[in-house]
């Protein structure tokens, strides 16, 4: 895979080319070839390649449906059209777990640093205000204001 534009999980790229993998009468049909497209792209630059063949895709169904809509080949770009689409999901996904991956070892780093109060609230704030009245009042009903 080149380098740049964000890494992929292998989990990811498989379950993509599960997608993109048709079974029919005469054996395994792929609708494109992930691994052969990562040879020579970044994973950006496949999943823009993928969101045009779909567009592709959609044009092809508008142009066949005012052809035919009975015909089975609208069945076949819609059931492509689908399987396009989860593998670009698919793509981005594993993308987005790697890059919160990140986050999350960067965040567990800066709390090694860092400990110290949390600023959480524990008191129940009654009479911590110089200008509460000391009565609490419910969602719903008016304040009163003292005069």
């Amino acid at each position: 895979m080149v380098s740049g534009g964000g890494r992929m999980t292998k989990e990811s790229i498989m379950e993509a080319q599960d997608y993109l993998r048709v079974k029919t009468e005469y054996g395994c049909k792929r609708l494109l070839d992930i691994h052969s497209l990562l040879k020579d792209r970044n994973i950006s630059e496949v999943v823009s390649f993928m969101k045009d063949y779909l567009r592709e895709k959609e044009k092809a169904l508008r142009n066949m449906i005012l052809i035919d809509k009975t015909h089975q080949k609208v069945d076949q770009i819609v059931a492509s059209m689908f399987r396009i689409s989860m593998a670009i999901k698919s793509l981005e996904e594993g993308k987005e777990v790697i890059l919160l991956e990140r986050s999350q070892q960067g965040t567990e780093k800066s709390r090694q640093f860092h400990k110290r109060d949390s600023g959480s609230h524990s008191g129940s704030g009654i009479g911590k205000d110089i200008l509460h009245d000391g009565k609490d009042r419910s969602a719903g009903k008016t304040a009163q204001c003292a005069a």
